[in-house]
């Protein structure tokens, strides 16, 4: 099945700023309760670490993605403290002081930040969550191209994909969304609202969700699109790694600067000792692209 480049409704400037938050929190409720993205902790934690970075800056965050419970993952599973700054082009105000309380670890930038165009006094190795494929070839690729621009580590990290599996579970979303979290804390009409009597935001979900799979990208696309990137001097590694939801294939592109790895320690021998050997073997799969 051929990639194809079609839009999602909650990305648009005309969708009301109030539904789209109502879409980003559920999308990031859904992400909590599943925690699908558990098993990309090894490769998230190896990009952050051979990337010399102390901190992430996430781009296009919406709510927050997996970052609420992930940061506590890195913590316990990758023995990494790191500080963790949430970004978007459309901040989620709500999700701005939700950060605030959720880990001392975790902040939202309140400024709208560009993902292909990321403002040079935004530190970190750069993540994006379920997120890349909103954008077509040309600026996905000035989103790498920035990154390495900036001489940054970067990670994508996509369950959306072109896979039959995928696509039939995605029914699963707007049940999810219209029976359980109505009723999650805080309790809020308006939730009942947007989801029963008019259910805009499951609809939304789902349409978005089917729109996200058919235009993900591939390990090959991703291939091809740091194939021309400049920077001799960058290490891309792409790949698909199983996720702990349903074993729903997570793909994963990492990028980060050779004269900054070659500076640490080697990272498998470095972190042998605080990994337990499930985790050890969970960085199987993957490609290593030296650019």
């Amino acid at each position: 099945m051929r990639r194809i480049q079609f839009i999602e409704i909650h990305d648009q400037a005309w969708f009301p700023a109030s539904l789209r938050d109502q879409v980003t929190d559920d999308l990031q409720v859904l992400l909590n309760i599943g925690k699908p993205y558990e098993g990309i902790l090894p490769q998230l934690g190896e990009g952050i670490e051979r990337a010399g970075a102390d901190c992430v800056l996430d781009l296009c965050s919406g709510a927050g993605g997996p970052w609420p419970w992930l940061v506590h993952a890195i913590e316990r599973e990758e023995r990494q403290q790191i500080q963790v700054q949430l970004s978007d082009k459309y901040p989620n105000t709500s999700a701005l002081e939700r950060a605030k309380t959720n880990s001392a670890n975790l902040r939202y930038h309140s400024d709208p930040v560009d993902a292909t165009r990321v403002p040079r006094e935004l530190p970190g190795f750069r993540t994006l969550f379920t997120s890349f494929h909103h954008f077509p070839a040309p600026q996905a690729r000035e989103i790498l191209r920035d990154a390495v621009a900036s001489g940054r580590g970067i990670g994508v990290f996509e369950i959306p994909g072109r896979r039959p599996l995928t696509l039939l579970l995605l029914p699963l979303v707007l049940i999810a969304d219209i029976l359980l979290v109505p009723f999650l804390s805080p309790f809020s009409l308006k939730r009942l609202v947007w989801r029963w009597l008019i259910p805009i935001i499951p609809l939304v979900l789902l349409f978005d969700g089917i729109v996200s799979c058919l235009r993900a990208y591939s390990p090959g696309e991703l291939r091809g699109l740091v194939a021309n990137l400049s920077a001799a001097e960058y290490t891309w590694k792409i790949g698909c790694q199983k996720g702990s939801l349903l074993s729903l294939p997570i793909t994963y592109l990492i990028g980060y600067p050779q004269s900054v790895a070659a500076h640490r320690e080697p990272f498998e021998a470095s972190s042998e000792l605080r990994r337990s050997p499930a985790r050890r073997t969970a960085t199987k799969g993957r490609t290593s692209l030296p650019r």
